[in-house]
């Protein structure tokens, strides 16, 4: 791996733990999921869009791009909508190791028979180390601390294949010219659809008497939105120059950051394992990057 895209991708797995660690929070105070979503999604996309039309042009091979943002866009809103509804039942102590193991596996797997990535001896033992981190992280002593635990691992993995098959189609898209910004804008748009049509099947056309929304939950869609253009636009880069791999794999340490913000804000648990799992990580990511 580079070193540029090492720093995209080092970039991406901050600003995307950090807003996991407040889709953490969403959820915890039983906030609207889809209308987060939909801020995320919506104000970032607006945001990129018009900075994208008065800097840059579109694309010569815009189509095809399209075609492919906008599957890893609606698949990302999907996923990102199921997975706060799984935190809902499931403690993110639980969620996250579960979902960066199966995640990454099924992205580096795509990559090598799909993408084609190739891979060397030290990369795969670097993957295979990172595969210990989140299994660190799980404890039986985490049974009790969840609410429906049945639910919750139902929407782990299902949320998990979306948001996967997310980075595949986008990794696809980022690999024409001049694709980085079109395909935040198109990803973005699709999944602003997706948040919007899964706040209107659940509340129906009446926004206004439906949704019970104050102004915790328009600052808490804000701040989504913010950290989305930083995550979303840095993780796009990083897969536009390395290997969707490797990326990915480096991208899943966030789980980290989520848990040491809720040690501090939400004074959970802290133990040897958690300890363990952040030494085990910048290991994982140093045979990653120095291969």
């Amino acid at each position: 791996m580079d070193q540029t895209t090492f720093y995209w991708t080092i970039a991406a797995t901050i600003f995307g733990g950090i807003q996991l660690f407040f889709q953490k929070v969403v959820a915890q105070e039983k906030r609207d999921s889809a209308f987060n979503g939909l801020m995320m999604y919506g104000v970032s996309g607006i945001a990129v869009f018009i900075y994208l039309f008065a800097y840059y042009g579109i694309p010569s091979e815009w189509r095809i791009i399209v075609g492919f943002a906008l599957a890893g866009g609606a698949l990302h809103g999907i996923g990102n909508y199921i997975r706060i509804e799984a935190l809902k039942y499931i403690d993110s102590v639980l969620y996250f190791p579960i979902n960066k193991v199966l995640g990454p596996l099924i992205v580096v797997i795509g990559g090598i028979f799909i993408l084609g990535d190739s891979l060397t001896p030290q990369q795969y033992i670097g993957i295979g180390t990172s595969f210990i981190v989140p299994m660190l992280l799980i404890s039986s002593t985490e049974h009790h601390r969840q609410n429906n635990l049945r639910q919750g691992m139902k929407f782990v993995v299902i949320s998990t294949i979306f948001t996967s098959a997310s980075i595949l189609f986008t990794k696809q898209a980022t690999s024409y010219e001049q694709a980085v910004l079109f395909v935040f804008v198109i990803a973005q748009i699709a999944g602003s659809a997706s948040s919007l049509a899964i706040l209107m099947k659940q509340r129906g056309f009446k926004f206004s008497g439906g949704l019970a929304l104050d102004r915790r939950d328009m600052y808490l869609g804000l701040i989504a939105a913010v950290l989305g253009i930083f995550s979303t636009y840095t993780l796009i880069t990083a897969l536009s120059t390395g290997l969707v791999s490797l990326v990915y794999v480096i991208h899943a340490h966030y789980i980290l950051i989520p848990i040491v913000l809720s040690v501090w804000w939400y004074k959970d648990h802290i133990n040897l394992r958690k300890i363990l799992a952040i030494v085990v990580s910048f290991l994982a990511i140093g045979l990653l990057y120095s291969a």
